[in-house]
């Protein structure tokens, strides 16, 4: 839903085209330290961006970017930087699907 209203997309009845979009977000740990304690993670988000045009496909992408960073030392601060960065990568990817759209719609 995030990706749809950034993408500022518009309804165009005059082509019969269709956009798909399926996003997967996921936070790894990356690193521990001796005792075990989470040093590192990293966010990965993925967008498959597909589109079709009278149920055949047209152009079919994977977006993906990723960001490694260290542990903080509260879960609610911890959260709050995830959070910021899961929105960060979706600024990022929204610029490069707009670029692709651009170079292939028009």
């Amino acid at each position: 839903k995030v990706l749809i209203n950034k993408l500022n997309l518009k309804e165009n009845l005059s082509v019969k085209k269709s956009l798909t979009l399926s996003s997967n977000y996921i936070i790894t740990e990356t690193s521990k330290n001796s005792k075990g304690q989470i040093e590192t993670y990293k966010s990965v988000i993925q967008i498959k961006l597909t589109i079709t045009a009278n149920k055949k496909v047209l152009h079919k992408r994977v977006f993906s970017s990723e960001f490694n960073y260290n542990n903080k030392s509260s879960k609610y601060e911890l959260s709050n930087y995830q959070n910021e960065i899961r929105d960060n990568l979706i600024i990022e990817l929204i610029e490069e699907i707009i670029l692709f759209l651009n170079l292939i719609w028009f």
